[in-house]
């Protein structure tokens, strides 16, 4: 019995190849073009988001794509020494995006979308949020402030990928390198009944914290500092990675 349960594994193993293969001939006779996906990276960088992307083949190697989905900041406990954050409340946030792809002719075996592709897209990133803080001070008296913010991102640039097309239906979208131009804004607002150094605590502690927690924003303060109830507005070098798993449907002439 083990014998015949080892020889029927074998030649299903052996059995592997051939079925990829088969699935690839008919990927080359059907060329779908359209493809769902969900952004798996998303659920990973923020506490929560739900992301999709829509990505159409125009020509046999080149295909758009856009993006849009909700996300959120990451859940913060403090924001620094002696700043605790109370209360973590009014979350929102979302993404936008457009890309074009050329699928590389020469180094894949298979039209678009499957294969390696490079070229040029944008993304916006918005993210909203509210905090009650509580702020001891170096006496040990407990002082209570308010802390809003909207940070925006919005990136300029080039990404280089490979998309796996499993059995003509399924998708992994991996983008390996995305550098950007990257603009980043951010209106930061701090109020309460506290007699310490607003600004000292704002730039030093509060701003700190946020890129400790997301260094994504490290850009809004290199080389600068925030002032109380202020705007920054800065443009610097950005970058893309993702993971993306789709469902490949429709069909082309």
């Amino acid at each position: 019995m083990k014998t015949k349960f080892w020889l029927t594994l074998a030649s299903l193993l052996l059995m592997i190849p051939a079925i990829i293969l088969q699935a690839q001939d008919e990927e080359v006779q059907v060329q779908r073009r359209n493809t769902v996906k969900l952004d798996i990276t998303s659920v990973f960088l923020y506490r929560s988001a739900l992301i999709f992307s829509y990505e159409r083949v125009t020509k046999p190697n080149q295909s758009f794509a856009v993006t849009a989905g909700y996300q959120e900041f990451p859940r913060l406990i403090g924001l620094g020494e002696n700043i605790e954050v109370k209360k973590d409340f009014g979350r929102r946030g979302l993404k936008l995006g457009a890309e074009y792809r050329f699928y590389l002719a020469k180094e894949n075996k298979y039209k678009a979308p499957h294969g390696v592709y490079i070229g040029p897209y944008t993304a916006f990133h918005q993210f909203k949020n509210e905090r009650n803080l509580e702020i001891t001070t170096e006496s040990g008296e407990v002082q209570n402030a308010y802390f809003n913010s909207e940070i925006n991102v919005f990136n300029l640039g080039v990404q280089v990928g490979y998309q796996f097309l499993l059995n003509n239906r399924w998708t992994i979208d991996l983008v390996f390198i995305g550098p950007s131009i990257s603009r980043y804004s951010g209106t930061l607002n701090l109020d309460g009944n506290f007699n310490i150094d607003e600004e000292q605590l704002y730039n030093n502690r509060i701003i700190e914290r946020l890129v400790n927690r997301f260094p994504l924003l490290d850009n809004l303060i290199q080389d600068q500092t925030v002032e109380v109830d202020g705007k920054t507005d800065k443009w610097s070098f950005g970058y893309r990675y993702q993971i993306l798993v789709g469902y490949h449907f429709g069909r082309g002439k």
